[in-house]
């Protein structure tokens, strides 16, 4: 099991909680049961809100995964990362000087929920959801080794589906979110995230299933 900094972080806290409930326990007896109480409204949320926090990025990273065709992880942005952050990407993934990618994707606070709802068994078909699905495909293209933005897009449509399909969507449920990504928000991406109808479409130059009608 992998134990994140913010795992870490969490069970450092609760040491330092424990260690002033024994010094309360032994200096002021009497104040103790107080002392427990508060500890416990403190500690049970904090655990239950990291345990289903560390459950549904193994989820995640279970879809991303078999896109990445690799063991891989998702880390979610949290809430104090959420309130001091300024940047625009929805996920980042880093590449060392050799140009191989790191094991783990970062998913921004916002993205991660919208996939974590989808994931729920929430299957409509909303931006969010297909915003949310995507990122996680597109990001896992880059954990696969590629790079530029505007195939990695491209590739990571035509894993759309795939990602919604691991999050417990239907075939017929995915298949129609990956439609409405490619529909609705990819012709309104950057100029860097997109190529021409001849090189991502159907039958185009980066289609991955030539020989199939089904697109993306």
């Amino acid at each position: 099991m992998h134990f994140s900094l913010r795992l870490l972080m969490t069970l450092l806290g609760l040491a330092v909680m424990g260690w002033m409930a024994y010094v309360t326990w032994y200096r002021q007896e009497q104040d103790r049961r107080t002392t427990f109480f508060v500890l416990a409204v403190l500690v049970v949320p904090m655990g239950f809100l990291e345990y289903r926090a560390q459950a549904n990025e193994r989820e995640l990273g279970h879809a991303a995964s078999l896109v990445a065709k690799r063991d891989v992880g998702v880390r979610c942005q949290g809430l104090l990362g959420n309130l001091v952050d300024i940047g625009s990407e929805l996920g980042t993934v880093q590449f060392d000087a050799e140009g191989e990618p790191a094991n783990v994707t970062h998913i921004k606070r916002d993205a991660c929920k919208w996939a974590r709802d989808y994931a729920s068994g929430n299957h409509r078909v909303t931006l969010n959801h297909a915003v949310g699905v995507h990122v996680i495909a597109h990001e896992a293209i880059h954990l696969r080794g590629w790079t530029n933005e505007a195939l990695t897009e491209c590739y990571g449509m035509q894993h759309d589906a795939v990602v919604a399909r691991a999050l417990g969507a239907s075939q017929t449920q995915a298949q129609r979110l990956a439609d409405f990504y490619w529909r609705m928000v990819y012709p309104d991406m950057p100029d860097e995230y997109r190529m021409s109808e001849a090189d991502c479409s159907n039958g185009g130059k980066y289609d991955l299933h030539k020989n199939s009608d089904i697109w993306p």
